[in-house]
């Protein structure tokens, strides 16, 4: 059986932006289909909405109240084209690259117009492939820190 990983990506906005929740979908392979993730992932936003207009005073959620009483169709979805591995076992490596690469350039609070950060070109495949060294090194490291203790 053939395992694979994509990455989704939840984006927050400012309160004063007085938009919702956008959804990311980053796949290496384009092997996920988006539509029932997206789905799943706004079936639990959905919930949480509910459960926190419950147990929360508005004033201390994120989002604008104007936003937040309609969130379940305030929320956004967009499937990210991103650069594509070339082998079908490097799928960790690129959502752990996903997400090294998101933390550094993302602003913190991403925005639509932000989203052109993105593309097929956002960095070259071997960056992401070349991870496992990275990691291997790092444990080796650790290795020899542990017994030299």
């Amino acid at each position: 059986m053939f395992h694979h990983w994509s990455l989704v990506i939840i984006c927050i906005p400012d309160k004063e932006d007085e938009v919702g929740p956008i959804i990311l979908h980053l796949d290496s392979l384009g092997l996920h289909y988006s539509r029932p993730i997206f789905d799943h992932i706004r079936s639990y936003l959905k919930e949480e909405w509910k459960y926190l207009n419950q147990e929360s005073d508005s004033a201390d959620l994120p989002i604008a109240d104007r936003i937040w009483k309609h969130l379940p169709r305030r929320i956004e979805d967009k499937v990210i084209a991103v650069p594509q591995q070339k082998n079908d076992y490097d799928c960790g490596l690129f959502v752990l690259f996903f997400m090294e690469r998101f933390i550094e350039e993302a602003p913190e609070r991403l925005k639509k117009k932000d989203l052109a950060m993105f593309g097929k070109e956002w960095f070259k495949p071997e960056e992401a492939s070349g991870l496992r060294v990275k990691i291997r090194n790092l444990l080796m490291e650790e290795l020899n820190a542990s017994a030299n203790s």
